[in-house]
């Protein structure tokens, strides 16, 4: 496997979600980058998808298709790239995390500079700023009010 043939060989494990980008993204087959929107636009949200309803079914075959990109990426430096730019930034703050890591394949996470738990903290953080955000702005607008 190479970056230039990622996308074919995906389609070929994955034959929907060729018919997927055939009805939804035909329209950036011209596109240089494709591997990029193929990976970003398609793979990562059928696999989030996946995740989300806890489809084993789906994440394995697509851990295991991962993995192996990740391993020819160890000769090939544009496919590297792929992986750590669509899927490790993805990794960092994606949701079920827990669902997904036991699946994900040493050269997967080396690649991707998987870090265990980074998500799930990172979601947490940002919850908490939210609310303690929304706090603030409720006090503020309660005292408004009080002072009227």
């Amino acid at each position: 496997m190479t970056y230039e043939s990622v996308v074919t060989e995906l389609f070929e494990r994955f034959p929907k979600l060729q018919s997927t980008w055939e009805s939804e993204f035909d329209y950036m087959a011209g596109e240089t980058k494709i591997q990029y929107i193929v990976f970003g636009s398609l793979l990562i949200p059928a696999l989030d998808m996946a995740l989300s309803e806890g489809n084993l079914g789906v994440i394995l075959p697509v851990c295991a298709f991962l993995e192996d990109v990740a391993e020819a990426a160890q000769t090939d430096r544009k496919l590297e790239n792929l992986l750590n730019v669509e899927v490790g930034e993805w990794l960092g703050w994606m949701k079920n995390e827990a669902q997904l890591a036991p699946w994900l394949g040493s050269e997967t996470k080396r690649i991707c500079r998987y870090v265990p738990g980074l998500a799930t903290q990172r979601l947490m953080l940002k919850a908490d700023r939210q609310v303690r955000s929304l706090r603030e702005r409720l006090k503020t607008l309660i005292a408004r009010i009080c002072r009227r």
